[in-house]
């Protein structure tokens, strides 16, 4: 059985990382873009980055979510897991309310950071 193949915001490092550069995260586009990372969790990917910077919209009430539980499921494989998102990017807002309010927030970083 092959594997499905992989999203074209998505890349593969030789290293086993993964990079999503996901266009919008929105309620549109979550769904598939989280079970596609939580597939790649699975298989093993040795680290997950989201790359927000040139994502145009994270939807707090659907996007958010989605980025939490990825989150679990990489910390309960023991995963490496950040989302980057740039400081002055509008997707930002709903990510750093999220970190605001959270009992588990998730690795943000900036892309100056990263």
């Amino acid at each position: 059985m092959s594997s499905p193949p992989l999203s074209p915001w998505c890349s593969q490092s030789s290293g086993g990382a993964v990079v999503l550069r996901p266009p919008e995260f929105d309620c549109a586009r979550v769904v598939q873009t989280r079970e596609e990372m939580l597939i790649l969790l699975n298989r093993g990917a040795a680290s997950l980055l989201v790359d927000l910077a040139a994502c145009s919209r994270v939807c707090a009430c659907c996007g958010v979510p989605a980025l939490v539980r990825v989150f679990r499921r990489a910390r309960a494989l023991g995963t490496a897991f950040h989302v980057i998102a740039p400081r002055n990017a509008q997707a930002r807002r709903a990510l750093d309310d999220a970190q605001r309010v959270s009992r588990e927030p998730f690795p943000l970083v900036s892309t100056s950071e990263a």
